[in-house]
């Protein structure tokens, strides 16, 4: 604890007289048994007279003992008193503490509870499911906090003042109040602000965010909207797919009737049959020939009543063919042969088998006498064990084979009955059961579309199941934009009119279909690889590539670059992200979604990995930046220029360059206004990506490119943007425009 106990000198006083009266009490017995043992022959006269000096030396040893125990329980009360005193002057402060304690949690409560409500409305590492529990508890948590505090305080603080004090301690723990309640406040108050500032930022982004966020696997508010979803699109959905269904009734109709008919020859299955019936006809297939035919929609039913008529025709032929009294002969002798394994010798072998092992009689030892003696009582109990077996042996296994000869006896009469009434079964369905069959074919084939049709008129609100379905899976994946997962699942409307399009068509005669097939196709069935892009690999070597472009223009110095000033902390990744964003649109400007990186990395909203966090949140602000610069009017190359050049005019003076590029530009105010409010938003994504750990982690590669590479080569544009007396600069200052 350091310092000096207050209870120190009364325990150094006890201490020494304890010291002193025992000393002063083992005196006379240290004495009296120096003289004793310097009597010649002590050892033996102790022995001799043990019966009296033993008890002597137990009572004297007694009352020595006795009166130190009665020395230290006088000195202990005193020490009792004294502590209690102590512990009445140092407890007082764990009260003050516990009280100061909970009066900051009282008055840090609004703010706290401010603060928790900032962080949870702006971060972005909470699912939405996890931000509306915190919402919910914020009331009973913060409530909950000062009895709480107090509580703890209480019980911590009382027994920790206590000792102390008792210790001899008494003023230490006044001495603690300030510093305690100076790390009270820190907690509550400093802490929970840094805390805020943090992860309350205005970007929702806490500093070196490595695109974790938190939540429950299933988010309410998502379902809800889901339901709500699911109610809004049933609706055309439902009307569109029973329209779709009843357009193409009649061409399903006569779909399934023209397969069915191709399926199945009625002229080649007649001919067949006749030929089975009178015995003169070979093999010959009932159905169509199998050469190969595009694989159509009815391929599912048609391949396996194809499989079944096959299955069926090998079966007929083969017992049109079959010899029934031979057949019926071979029956006989092979269940006659099955009497053969219940012989009587069998039962004979089983008793002497049992009497030779499992003798009694060779427990018996050879020689007599003691060992028998011995042995008597194990022999008894095998020999009666041995006899129950005995009686089993003789009553089970005989009992067994007269039950199984019985049941062969009476197996008799269905071996003579039932293959001669099978066969006769056999030959009444091949005559009058096929002709049924086929007729319920036809009857199955002449309804069965019509009760397709009605049922998949009214499968819409099954179908538009999957609207909710793909909200709920893009939500899962995605969780930080709603608006996305929404789009997702009012996107699968137009799915699911292609999908049931492409289904009836494929049963249709002629494939009718309602929309194009040719792109539609392509567009649905396209899978693209997703996850396979490493986008910060690309950004950084392009950050780099861009700073020292913007390098070369004079439009920012290497000492910004290197110093890693708050102007080039903006600008490098800033003009990179609108040069992306111009190439993406030089490359494709129909394709909105697309980030061209390169001829082998290009990313769109189709392919791009939505378990990304990071990219799940910087996405919908880069395609807002792509939508204004698509919708510039004039050229995109110098609303590229001017937007870049406008990044990196920071706080410093511009250069001449940079004046250049800003001034030469003409445009016309709702241009001018247009090009200001892509800026902002350019910046605006820089400073969250700022917070990123992917970026901040690998700032060093972007800030520590060198001088030495040479100006590029400038062409006629960007020679525009520069001031005259840079154009007109002098040869020798190896400048190449």
């Amino acid at each position: 604890m350091g310092g000096k106990s207050f209870c120190q000198p009364f325990g150094n006083a006890a201490g020494e007289i304890l010291e002193h009266s025992a000393k002063c009490l083992y005196k006379p017995y240290k004495e009296i048994s120096k003289a004793f043992g310097k009597l010649p022959n002590a050892g033996l006269y102790f022995c001799g007279f043990s019966i009296i000096l033993v008890p002597l030396i137990v009572a004297y040893w007694t009352i020595l003992l006795g009166f130190l125990l009665a020395e230290v329980i006088i000195f202990a009360g005193f020490g009792f008193l004294l502590g209690v005193f102590f512990f009445l002057l140092g407890v007082w402060p764990s009260l003050i503490v516990t009280v100061g304690t909970t009066g900051i949690t009282i008055i840090r409560l609004p703010m706290n509870i401010y603060y928790h409500c900032l962080v949870t409305y702006r971060t972005v590492m909470l699912r939405r499911n996890i931000k509306l529990l915190s919402f919910i508890l914020i009331p009973i948590v913060h409530l909950l906090i000062p009895p709480v505090t107090f509580i703890i305080a209480l019980f911590f603080h009382v027994p920790w003042f206590s000792a102390i004090s008792f210790a001899g301690f008494p003023l230490k723990p006044w001495k603690k109040i300030a510093p305690i309640h100076a790390i009270v406040w820190k907690k509550f108050a400093t802490d929970v602000e840094i805390f805020s500032r943090n992860y309350g930022h205005p970007s929702g982004i806490p500093m070196d965010w490595d695109g974790r966020v938190y939540g429950l696997p299933v988010d309410p508010i998502a379902v809800i909207i889901s339901l709500f979803l699911y109610i809004f699109a049933s609706i055309p959905v439902t009307i569109g797919v029973f329209l779709i269904f009843i357009i193409k009734a009649i061409p399903i109709f006569l779909g399934v009737l023209t397969e069915f008919w191709k399926t199945l020859n009625i002229s080649k299955s007649l001919k067949w049959y006749k030929g089975v019936v009178t015995g003169s006809q070979a093999q010959s297939p009932p159905s169509s020939s199998t050469r190969s035919s595009p694989r159509s929609g009815h391929a599912v039913w048609s391949s396996t009543l194809k499989k079944a008529t096959k299955g069926i025709q090998k079966f007929i032929e083969g017992y049109a063919k079959m010899n029934i009294c031979e057949k019926y002969g071979n029956i006989i002798k092979s269940y006659a042969k099955c009497v053969k394994k219940l012989h009587p010798k069998k039962l004979g072998k089983m008793i002497s088998g049992y009497c030779e092992d499992l003798s009694p009689l060779k427990l018996i030892p050879s020689e007599g006498g003691l060992q028998l003696l011995c042995l008597w009582i194990p022999i008894l109990l095998t020999s009666i064990m041995w006899v129950l077996g005995l009686i089993l042996v003789l009553t089970i296994p005989p009992g067994t084979f007269l039950l199984a000869l019985l049941v062969w006896i009476l197996g008799w009469i269905p071996v003579f009955i039932l293959p001669p009434v099978f066969y006769i079964l056999g030959w009444i369905f091949i005559i009058f059961g096929l002709p049924v069959l086929y007729i319920l074919l036809w009857g199955l084939i002449l309804v069965g579309p019509w009760v397709f049709v009605v049922l998949g008129s009214l499968s819409g609100p099954l179908l538009a199941l999957q609207i909710p379905f793909a909200m709920l899976t893009n939500n899962f994946y995605n969780p930080v934009e709603m608006w996305s997962s929404i789009k997702h699942g009012l996107a699968k409307v137009l799915k699911i009119f292609r999908s049931v399009d492409r289904v009836t068509a494929n049963l249709s005669i002629g494939k009718v279909r309602l929309s194009r097939s040719d792109t539609i196709e392509e567009e649905d069935t396209r899978v693209e690889e997703r996850g396979n892009i490493n986008y910060w690999d690309l950004y950084i070597e392009r950050c780099i590539k861009e700073a020292r472009r913007i390098r070369n223009l004079g439009w920012i110095s290497q000492d910004d670059i290197e110093s890693a000033s708050s102007s080039s902390m903006i600008a490098i990744p800033g003009v990179t992200i609108v040069a992306i964003l111009v190439d993406s649109i030089k490359r494709n400007k129909k394709d909105k979604t697309m980030i061209y990186w390169n001829e082998d990395n290009k990313c769109r909203d189709s392919n791009r990995d939505y378990t990304d966090n990071v990219v799940n949140l910087f996405w919908p602000q880069l395609m807002k930046v792509k939508e204004a610069l698509i919708s510039v009017d004039g050229d995109l190359d110098s609303a590229g220029t001017w937007v870049s050049a406008s990044l990196c005019d920071g706080e410093d003076e511009r250069s001449e360059q940079l004046k250049g590029a800003l001034e030469n530009i003409t445009m016309k105010d709702n241009t001018h206004q247009t090009y200001l409010k892509i800026r902002s938003q350019v910046e605006n994504i820089v400073h969250s990506l700022l917070r990123v750990q992917g970026l901040t982690s690998r700032l060093h590669e972007i800030f520590e490119i060198g001088d030495d590479e040479e100006p590029p080569i400038l062409d006629g544009e960007q020679q525009m943007m520069l001031p005259t007396e840079v154009l007109t600069s002098d040869s020798d200052s190896g400048t190449r425009l």
